[in-house]
């Protein structure tokens, strides 16, 4: 299949709509998958930090720091290069966030993933 604009383009309104993408900064919560502020259960599963050049270059390695410091033993910290297949680079830094019962192979990326607030949003500690 050649890529165009347009092909494109169809892409990311189906993965945008198909909510495989959801904004850090977001009140949207996918389904069931994902616990409220209110909740009082801590997030089980794995985030992945992407560690390619845009994400490293705009403070994942910060992020990762976050992750690792903060993290329960019921979450798993992994990294890869780049998690959103360069679709969401400008968004960096990406964390893609998967639930202990989540099924994918769409997972949820968080975007601007920076500061010790946002991590602590992400594991649900706040």
């Amino acid at each position: 299949m050649r890529f165009t604009l347009t092909n494109c383009t169809l892409l990311v309104m189906f993965l945008w709509t198909s909510q495989a993408f959801v904004p850090l900064h977001s009140n949207h919560h996918q389904g069931s998958r994902f616990t409220t502020a209110m909740d009082a259960e801590q997030f089980e599963g794995t985030v992945v930090v992407c560690t390619g050049p845009t994400c490293t270059r705009n403070g994942s390695k910060k992020a990762l720091s976050y992750f690792q410091e903060l993290s329960s033993p019921e979450v798993t910290v992994e990294t890869v290069k780049c998690v959103s297949e360069c679709a969401e680079c400008a968004l960096g830094p990406n964390v893609e966030v998967r639930a202990k019962e989540a099924k994918g192979p769409f997972y949820p990326i968080k975007n601007k993933v920076k500061s010790e607030e946002d991590v602590k949003q992400i594991l649900q500690l706040e």
